[in-house]
């Protein structure tokens, strides 16, 4: 099984997929700064977060992803600051990376607001050559010692929201960085490493107690497919989630949650993977906790999606 994953890894190398790296949730809705730093400080309070994801489990070397992420409003919330650290491994290749956040709001009427905002990023990418398998241990092609690389990079995004609904458009990483490219800059183009985000979601009230909260996340780069995912999350009481996404031709996924009274939330993704990996792994999972700060002076609504 893992010789298979190797063989998904190093084809990836070859064409080039390994430019630039976007991490995945399932949990998108509730983890909009990932995508777009315009989000920073729209829950009014302070809000911080932590999600774990295990992608195709059963498959050795499979993705792995650790982010936690915090952000505030300031100076009387048209300024807001964040910052979030996540951790990433894909087969012997590890991706840490730091990302620092700013917004301001513009406030068009008494509900709805423009945040633009800014982010600027470290990243670090370390390749361990050492726990390779190689076919023909004497090619002189194959490194053997360890290479680690360092590149910073920049997105801007704009978030418009009210207390129904939100929208957004983002590009989280504008520089076509070498991260992944060797020293001598070859074997990788530089051309179509940028990702774009659509976000889009609202709040219907169904019954006294019943809220439909749908969304959708499009993401595009001229590299890959268009990707689209997209949710039906129903709220219960205020408290109690649960819900779908469809990630196109990838995924079926179910969600469950629960915001406590204090501000704290549980939630659990599961993944059922719909691609031809279906044969090698059992899907994927996704955890999230999460806790909102009360703000005497913020109209912060309970369980603040936007």
């Amino acid at each position: 099984m893992k010789k298979l994953f190797n063989l998904f890894l190093f084809s990836g190398l070859a064409l080039g997929c390994f430019a630039q790296s976007d991490y995945l949730y399932s949990h998108f809705m509730f983890n909009k700064l990932a995508f777009n730093p315009g989000y920073t400080g729209s829950k009014g309070s302070f809000d911080v977060s932590a999600f774990y994801r295990r992608q195709w489990s059963g498959i050795d070397g499979a993705p792995r992803t650790i982010n936690l992420n915090a952000h505030t409003p300031f100076a009387g919330g048209k300024n807001a600051i964040g910052l979030s650290v996540s951790a990433d491994e894909i087969g012997d290749v590890k991706t840490n990376s730091f990302d620092l956040f700013y917004a301001y709001q513009i406030k068009l009427n008494e509900k709805n607001k423009l945040s633009i905002g800014l982010q600027g990023r470290i990243e670090q990418a370390r390749l361990n050559w050492s726990n390779a398998s190689a076919v023909d241990r004497d090619d002189v092609a194959i490194p053997t010692a360890n290479e680690t690389n360092y590149a910073p990079n920049f997105g801007v995004g704009a978030y418009y929201f009210s207390g129904k609904y939100y929208v957004g458009l983002s590009v989280p990483r504008l520089l076509k960085n070498p991260l992944y490219l060797s020293n001598d800059n070859t074997g990788t183009s530089r051309e179509g490493l940028l990702t774009y985000y659509l976000m889009a979601g609202g709040q219907l009230k169904l019954a006294r107690q019943i809220k439909l909260m749908p969304a959708m996340l499009l993401s595009y780069n001229t590299n890959a497919p268009v990707d689209v995912d997209l949710n039906a999350n129903l709220l219960f009481l205020d408290a109690f989630w649960i819900g779908a996404n469809y990630r196109l031709a990838d995924s079926f996924d179910g969600l469950v949650g629960y915001e406590f009274k204090n501000g704290m939330r549980l939630g659990m993704a599961m993944d059922f993977t719909l691609s031809k990996l279906r044969k090698f792994t059992y899907g994927s999972y996704e955890i999230m906790l999460g806790y909102t700060f009360k703000c005497k002076d913020c109209e912060v609504h309970h369980l603040r999606y936007f």
